[in-house]
């Protein structure tokens, strides 16, 4: 016999305690007084310890129920009893976690990951649980342990088989991390209900190609579980690789606009590529590509030209023997020219006023077209619509119905720009905001003020976060007037003078904004328009007004793209020249599973969008071990694990067994028994003898 918990026989030590309280002590109770003995003397009782046990059946009626009750404890099972076969155990639960994602299309890799994974399959026991995913940027079952649970062994492996057989690779990227989250979360759901879930052997059978361009973020949250084992079956390309990625232009232009208006691209050479000379060009047009060498392990960024007359197309690297990342699709929208218009009488060429600068913000700037229109006072305010003028600066009172309409102008989408030049512009901006600014007055400044605090999450500023942008200790403000912040009511202060004053506050209005700055970039005020920081801000202002809820930069494939408002149903066209017909009221598109350009119908008639492949997808290097070591998981395959593996097979052979027999049932009923015996035996025992009463009597 055997025991699958034996420390609890330990208990069998309690025995002892029946034994020693027959080995008590007796002593004398009470005393009993007779008449006739009151005048002889007393002799004090003899004290005697047992030497001898009493009652010998009770002492072992208890002795019994306890050692039953221990062995109960203990799950006792008879090995010889019952032959379990490996094939009826409930054995291991097995995960087939293939990848699917775009780096698995280089070469032959595909064909042999599949052929892994259908080997994994065919591994599996027929008492083992099967689980088989598929994962690129999310995870999906192919085969769930529900459904694996309904079908008998050779049925099972083979529509896990035919499943795979109707797999291919997509084009979305890899987030590994929480495939192999997922992975534990389908042991997890499987394991409720089940008695023996925490001592069965779980395994993940990880078959990928394992390129470091995989996401990992995911693992570092979460606790991995210390009995899951993750086996790597990895694929890899020895060809090396070369990507193509697209940068984004640059806001503030240089003195070549013609660079300005270059495409601009990055090329990376794998370290293990043995080439480092490519070509980058057009894939339709008359264009020269353009030499590039790029040694392996490093990268450098290309200017192409843009086609003649063109907004994008498709840019071809040459060179590369894996082909899968070496296109990238532009489709940039067409330049629609926009209109600044400055409220106020400055002259153009009047290096002290205001308009001088604004005039000069938006020469050449790349990929725009911006015309700034000034209006004098007295003159006829006239906008077309929110697109066309985006932006509307106020330096000066433009009079009553001017006021108006630039109230009407913000609630309708644009962004009104108002510059306190002096205190006395204050009544202005209530009076297109609908709004008060308290008791605005001129602010003591000696000898200079700077920005003390900048809110870089707001979109004015958030181009500006990063480290190399957001220094502003070389804007300097001379002059500047103070707001009551008190009375800003649902304004955000986006920027503060050094002593904590509004310098950059914004209301919404409608669909639009008030944005008012408590100074100006006029030289007698600050060094605002003399900065590095000017062209930006104005850039920020300027996109404000412009804002497109359709949002086609950057797009990646997997991605939920916004799509334009338009009533009834909408069509996209897909690269491949399918259409997809949006419903009314669908607000974005879900189907863009190929890289590729796409078209959407939108108010003004077709937008195009470019979809592209994940950058990381070609960053093909593999991935160190190490690395997912470092975050908690725990890898199958070293002598320890194996020899873990066994103990636990071992212990989960003994809990079926033990499971089987039930023999721990047994040993509680002959105890309740034995007890109930051992009750009605101490009553007996306890009960006078009738002979003893009587000669005490007498």
């Amino acid at each position: 016999m055997s025991f699958l918990t034996p420390l609890y026989i330990l208990g069998a030590l309690a025995i002892a305690a029946p034994i020693v309280f027959h080995l008590i002590r007796r002593t004398p109770k009470g005393e009993v007084p007779f008449s006739s003995l009151m005048f002889l003397s007393p002799t004090p009782p003899k004290l005697t310890r047992r030497s001898r046990l009493e009652n010998w059946p009770l002492l072992l009626l208890r002795a019994l129920a306890l050692l039953l009750l221990a062995l109960a404890f203990g799950r006792p099972f008879l090995r010889q009893a019952a032959r379990l076969d490996a094939g009826e155990a409930a054995d291991r639960r097995v995960v087939v976690l293939l990848d699917t994602s775009a780096s698995m299309r280089r070469g032959d890799l595909w064909e042999r990951a599949r052929r892994l994974a259908d080997e994994a399959i065919g591994e599996t026991r027929p008492g083992d649980r099967l689980a088989v995913l598929a994962f690129d940027d999310a995870t999906r079952p192919l085969l769930s342990f529900d459904e694996s649970g309904t079908l008998d062994p050779s049925r099972r492996l083979a529509v896990a088989r035919s499943r795979l057989d109707e797999l291919r690779p997509t084009w979305r990227a890899t987030d590994l991390g929480q495939a192999l989250l997922d992975a534990v979360a389908a042991f997890e759901d499987e394991a409720r209900g089940d008695d023996l879930a925490g001592e069965v052997p779980r395994r993940i059978v990880l078959v990928s190609d394992l390129q470091r361009g995989a996401r990992l973020d995911a693992i570092g949250d979460v606790e991995w579980p210390a009995d899951v084992r993750v086996e790597l079956r990895t694929v890899s390309d020895p060809s090396g690789n070369a990507g193509l990625q697209r940068l984004a232009t640059p806001t503030v232009p240089t003195a070549d606009a013609e660079q300005d208006d270059a495409i601009r691209v990055r090329v990376s050479n794998e370290g293990g590529s043995p080439g480092e000379r490519f070509r980058v060009g057009w894939a339709e047009g008359d264009e020269r590509p353009t030499d590039v060498s790029v040694p392996p392990g490093e990268s450098r960024v290309v200017r192409v030209a843009r086609p003649g007359g063109g907004t994008g197309g498709a840019l071809i690297l040459e060179g590369d023997p894996s082909e899968f990342d070496n296109v990238v699709y532009i489709a940039d929208a067409p330049v629609v020219p926009e209109t600044l218009l400055f409220l106020g009488d400055d002259a153009l060429d009047d290096p002290e006023a205001l308009l001088y600068y604004v005039a000069r913000a938006f020469e050449d700037l790349p990929g725009r077209e911006v015309r700034v229109r000034a209006v004098r006072a007295g003159e006829a305010l006239a906008i077309e619509t929110e697109q066309a003028v985006p932006l509307v600066v106020v330096a000066d009172d433009p009079g009553e119905e001017a006021v108006a309409r630039l109230s009407r102008f913000a609630r309708d989408g644009g962004t009104v720009l108002g510059v306190l030049a002096s205190a006395d512009h204050a009544g202005t901006i209530e009076a297109i905001g609908g709004l008060t600014l308290g008791d605005v007055e001129e602010a003591r400044v000696d000898p200079d003020a700077m920005l003390g605090e900048i809110d870089f999450g707001h979109p004015l500023f958030a181009p500006m976060a990063g480290p190399q942008y957001n220094d502003f200790t070389n804007v300097r403000f001379w002059h500047y007037r103070r707001i009551d912040e008190e009375s800003l009511g649902d304004g955000r202060v986006v920027a503060r003078f050094e002593g904590g004053t509004p310098a950059v506050v914004e209301w919404p209005m409608g669909r639009g904004r008030l944005v008012v700055l408590a100074s100006s970039w006029g030289p007698g005020d600050s060094q605002l328009a003399r900065s590095s920081k000017f062209v930006p801000l104005m850039t920020s202002l300027l996109d404000r007004g412009a804002e497109d809820e359709f949002d086609a930069g950057g797009l990646t494939v997997g991605d939920r793209i916004p799509v334009p408002e338009g009533d009834g149903e909408r069509v996209v066209r897909t690269p491949g020249g399918s259409d997809v017909v949006l419903s009314a009221g669908t607000d974005e598109f879900s189907g863009a599973e190929v890289p590729g350009v796409y078209a959407v119908e939108g108010p003004d008639g077709p937008r195009r969008f470019a979809v592209n492949l994940d950058p990381a997808e070609g960053r093909t290097d593999p991935l160190e071990v190490a690395a997912l070591e470092q975050l908690g998981v725990r890898m199958a395959g070293r002598e320890a694990d194996e020899a873990d593996e066994a103990e636990a097979r071992r212990q989960l052979m003994n809990a079926e067994l033990e499971r089987r027999q039930k023999l721990w049932r047994w040993g509680v009923v002959a105890a309740i028994g034995i007890l109930i015996v051992e009750t009605w035996l101490a009553g007996r025992f306890a009960r006078p003898r009738p002979a003893r009463a009587e000669a005490v009597a007498s």
